[in-house]
């Protein structure tokens, strides 16, 4: 995981990383390490169970991180996106099996896409008759999403977009949500953009999933220091809780080359060599959809916002 941080900006000062405590639960619970990759701990809240990292990257340094094209075509284990751009139909086959889970909820309207990316999405949606919107901290993935969107997609965050009139009648948050440093104020702020009965669709990693459990700390999804929550049902029902009533909750996954799978599980990345690395290059011709231990929400909108916990 050290490799992570080095890529980032060289070994990371002390004051690039601070302590936090549970979003739901505040001080008082306290939290229990469950793994430690130096500098950072995942933790996991003794009262509501959410699992975080504590201590972790301040935002502004993790923002520095998703800005280059290497992040979405990174070297590294562990790290940013191995062959994200290259995969384009892999990623358009993945979409299209979450849209088919929102589609009976909403088949049509206005969608943003929250880290929408170079747009993969946002072209699914579109092609299934969506009017699409997208947002993304990454100018890199914002100039190549901007070559078919134009102006629909912004660089920047949620909280860039909350004080406007926009409005939806879908928002996802695609493999974004474990990224998100204030997540209640991410939800309430999802809330005010959507549409009365607006449905809300997050895929995130669940540190409960069987995936997990047999991985322990080779879980593909410890990918820090980027992922800085991990939600199972329980804290993420209590998050939604007085802002939206949750529809479905189902396994998630991804469509991946055999390549990619085996470098996960190995903890190699793109750049390693030699006779495995050629096997691996071959596997990636062939193509599968697996569970990575990750889990999809369906939730709509209630008409009136409560911050009951």
């Amino acid at each position: 995981m050290q490799n992570a941080i080095a890529s980032e900006q060289g070994t990371q000062a002390a004051d690039a990383l601070e302590s936090v405590d549970c979003p739901l639960c505040g001080p008082g619970p306290g939290a229990e390490t469950r793994q430690v990759m130096p500098p950072f701990r995942i933790v996991r809240c003794r009262q509501c169970t959410l699992t975080f990292v504590s201590p972790r990257l301040t935002e502004p340094a993790i923002m520095r991180l998703y800005q280059g094209a290497a992040y979405f075509g990174s070297t590294v284990a562990g790290q940013g996106y191995d062959e994200y751009m290259d995969l384009r139909p892999n990623w358009h086959r993945t979409f299209r099996r979450r849209l088919r889970q929102i589609s009976p909820y909403q088949p049509r309207g206005r969608v943003l896409d929250v880290g929408c990316g170079p747009g993969f999405f946002l072209e699914v949606a579109a092609e299934a008759g969506y009017e699409v919107w997208g947002v993304d901290p990454s100018e890199f993935a914002i100039k190549l999403a901007r070559e078919r969107f134009g102006d629909r997609v912004q660089q920047g965050t949620l909280t860039d977009l909350a004080s406007t009139a926009a409005r939806f009648d879908v928002i996802v948050a695609f493999d974004t949500f474990e990224h998100i440093y204030r997540p209640l104020e991410f939800l309430d702020n999802i809330w005010s953009l959507l549409n009365p009965g607006g449905i809300l669709a997050i895929t995130t990693p669940d540190p409960t999933s069987t995936l997990a459990r047999l991985s322990g700390r080779r879980w593909v999804s410890f990918k820090l220091p980027e992922h800085v929550f991990y939600w199972s049902e329980a804290p993420l029902r209590r998050a939604l809780r007085g802002r939206f009533e949750m529809l479905s909750l189902t396994r998630a996954g991804q469509y991946a080359t055999v390549g990619f799978l085996m470098r996960r599980l190995l903890g190699l990345g793109r750049s390693d060599s030699g006779p495995l690395g050629f096997v691996l290059q071959g596997l990636n011709r062939l193509n599968v959809y697996a569970d990575n231990g990750s889990l999809t929400l369906v939730a709509r909108r209630l008409d009136e916002r409560s911050t009951r916990l």
